[in-house]
Formats: C-alpha cells, structure tokens, sequence
C-alpha cells in the first residue's frame, strides 16, 4: 500500500499523544477520560464513552481489557443497559441525559468492541440489559431510560420520568 508506513508512523503518534494526554487513574486503577476541557485538563469522569475506544485500535491489549473491565463493572453495568456515567460519578444521576441515563446506541457501541476485543461475558450482560428493557417498551427501543440498577427498579425508567415516579414502580402507559 503507498505510503503505508507514513500511516502507521502517524497512527502509533497519534496513540501515543492519546495516552500522555488521556488516561487517567482513579482508586480503582487508570482508564481514559472522557475529554480534555478548555484548558486541556482532562475530564476525569468515568463514562460510557470509553467503549467506544475498543474498535478503534488504539487501545494496546492490557488498555483494552482495563476498558472492557471498567465497562463490565457494576457501577456502569448493573442497570438496564451501559449507563452514560458510572453510578460512583459526583455527577451522576440515573436520570441525567449524560450523567447517568442508558443509551441503547452508546451500549451496542460498546457491546460490538467488547466482542470484538474477546469480552464476549461483558458484552452478553449488557445485550441481557437491553432485551429485557425491550420488553418495557414494547420492543421499540426509545432514545434513552433510566440508568437504575436493575436490582432497585423492576423496569427501566421512562426517559424524561413521568410525573410522580416513585423508583422501584413500573409505571402503567397513560390511554390513548
């Protein structure tokens, strides 16, 4: 391939920038974060967003089974689904739209990386989250619910929560 070796060249720079500037550590090990702010600190919360590292190729090995276990860690997985911020966050909040809630896109993303990668446990656990959230609305995946631990709601909550929501009760569609 022409000029195959300027690419890779670039490519392992790139990777390289990538780990000076975006890994972080926290108490229970490193992991990426989730952005650099506007003086390029970096973001140093625990995200979802991390999943979407594992088809890129720019994770070496042990970076890649760091994510897959922060990913599969029940802070981020115990709800209906990958939920946008771990529930450990200072920030999260099972209903926030990026601080806590279950995108189900966000969570196919990370369910293909995780079985491309040889995660195939984490990546079952969390396709169980969104098939048994499915049968909640009725097959037709809505944007995003509730990031609730499945073990505290018996359904995925609504996203935005209907009035009067009282977590743990399914709520009952409003007729037509």
């Amino acid at each position: 391939m022409p000029d195959g070796e300027r690419w890779r060249t670039f490519a392992a720079g790139l990777a390289d920038r990538f780990r000076a500037r975006f890994w972080v550590s926290d108490q229970q090990g490193p992991y990426p974060a989730m952005a650099l702010d506007g003086s390029g600190r970096p973001v140093d919360s625990v995200t979802s967003n991390m999943g979407h590292l594992l088809a890129t190729g720019i994770l070496n090995a042990d970076e890649t089974n760091t994510v897959a276990a922060r990913l599969a860690a029940p802070d981020m997985s115990d709800a209906y689904g990958l939920r946008t911020m771990s529930s450990q966050s200072g920030g999260f909040g099972p209903l926030r739209y990026h601080c806590g809630a279950v995108w189900p896109h966000d969570t196919a993303i990370a369910v293909g990386g995780l079985a491309r990668t040889g995660h195939p446990e984490a990546a079952a656990r969390l396709i169980e989250g969104i098939l048994d959230a499915a049968s909640a609305f009725d097959y037709r995946l809505p944007e995003l619910w509730g990031g609730d631990a499945r073990a505290d709601a018996p359904a995925p909550v609504p996203y935005p929560a209907p009035a009067g929501h009282k977590p743990g009760r399914r709520q009952q569609p409003s007729p037509s």
